[in-house]
């Protein structure tokens, strides 16, 4: 992982804490305003770029949109149970609150489906779009090349059983 990747991937970490923070003590508010003031939040502490913290917002988003359709019959999956303890596991359980208004959210999102190498990506099983080989994420890292052909984009499957 390069320098730049790993500055990325912890900043994306930092991001999803301060916004469980967010979430937290904020009563009455949409995902949409918890990520813009999380994203001015981490903008003052000045460790990322604007542009920076741009892409690592986007990133976030589409994985909270992922989260966010996922529906009752994700968390009952064996998937759902290996993320709960990682840092996603409050916002899966964030999706059944009615504040965060996940459908006006996802629908203003404008990811088409592909991921590619060197992007962060979020819990779920990305599949290679050459050779098909499924490639598993509990935790937000950055994705690899096809560990079977080395290809660099994907396809993340509908978080489901």
């Amino acid at each position: 992982m390069s320098n730049h990747e790993q500055k990325h991937k912890k900043g994306y970490d930092a991001f999803v804490e301060e916004l469980h923070r967010q979430w937290q003590q904020t009563e009455d508010t949409t995902i949409k305003d918890m990520v813009e003031t999380t994203q001015a939040y981490m903008e003052a502490a000045g460790d990322l770029t604007k542009d920076e913290l741009a892409l690592i917002a986007q990133y976030v988003k589409r994985d909270l949109a992922e989260l966010g359709n996922s529906g009752e019959e994700f968390r009952d999956s064996v998937f759902y149970r290996r993320i709960k303890e990682t840092v996603w596991g409050w916002l899966a359980n964030a999706t059944d609150k009615s504040q965060l208004e996940w459908q006006e959210f996802s629908n203003e999102l404008e990811h088409h489906g592909e991921y590619r190498a060197g992007e962060i990506v979020g819990p779920g099983i990305y599949d290679c779009t050459l050779c098909a080989h499924p490639h598993e994420v509990t935790h937000p890292e950055v994705l690899t090349t096809c560990l079977e052909c080395n290809h660099d984009t994907f396809i993340r499957r509908p978080l489901m059983p």
